[in-house]
């Protein structure tokens, strides 16, 4: 599968960093068949904990924005992240892997999903919008070109319905948020050689995140 994120941006070469994303250990069990349900539980109950923090995270992001149009083009992903709290949820993932409403309701991060949420706030906090849009922009990417080789293994590989794993082909409906309006806002706003620097630093670390956090949920063998 081919995917680069931002190459033009970027003053790194990333492209094998991303790869490695996709081909982790986690993934890949996933679309063999062969990753087991306690991690399967664990990633349910992990990505639920990010989810949680979305529209927070997203409000943050728009709050921030330099301009009308980046905040109307921000604003544009919040409807197709509706779908997340209801017929996407995670909880219906969940309780085919034998999880309850309550445990849910009762989850704790672990190390590497604290992490990557913490980190989010974080680029916000050192870099402004520019470095929490980076953030966002490249964790959400790179999950939406996993989940378009995890949804059709889950169904094929483990037997589950299209409802329990609705979850993954409903991130179909970010793509044209993510992957054009703010890759697009990037590259508007990285216009210079220090933003482009920005930029690269702050994918670079937001990639090393997301593989601790799958790291974490694989360790839950």
């Amino acid at each position: 599968m081919t995917y680069n994120f931002i190459p033009d941006v970027l003053t790194q070469d990333l492209s094998q960093v991303q790869a490695e994303l996709l081909d982790h250990p986690l993934w890949r069990d996933v679309v063999e068949g062969t990753a087991t349900t306690a991690q399967l539980r664990a990633f349910a109950l992990q990505d639920h904990w990010l989810v949680r923090h979305s529209l927070q995270l997203e409000t943050l992001l728009i709050a921030h924005a330099p301009n009308e149009h980046a905040r109307t083009v921000l604003a544009r992903k919040l409807e197709p992240k509706a779908v997340f709290a209801g017929e996407g949820s995670l909880v219906h993932f969940g309780a085919a892997v034998g999880l309850s409403p309550e445990d849910f309701e009762a989850v704790e991060p672990l190390p590497g999903c604290a992490a990557l949420t913490a980190h989010f706030y974080y680029a916000l906090a050192r870099d402004g919008f520019l470095g929490m849009l980076a953030s966002i922009a490249a964790s959400e990417s790179v999950f939406i070109a996993i989940c378009d080789l995890a949804g059709p293994a889950l169904r094929e590989r483990y037997g589950f319905t299209d409802e329990q794993v609705a979850f993954f082909p409903l991130h179909d409906g970010l793509k044209e948020g993510v992957n054009v309006g703010e890759t697009d806002l990037l590259r508007e706003l990285a216009s210079t050689s220090e933003a482009r620097e920005l930029v690269t630093r702050t994918v670079r670390r937001t990639y090393g995140l997301e593989r601790l956090f799958y790291d974490t949920v694989y360790a839950a063998r």
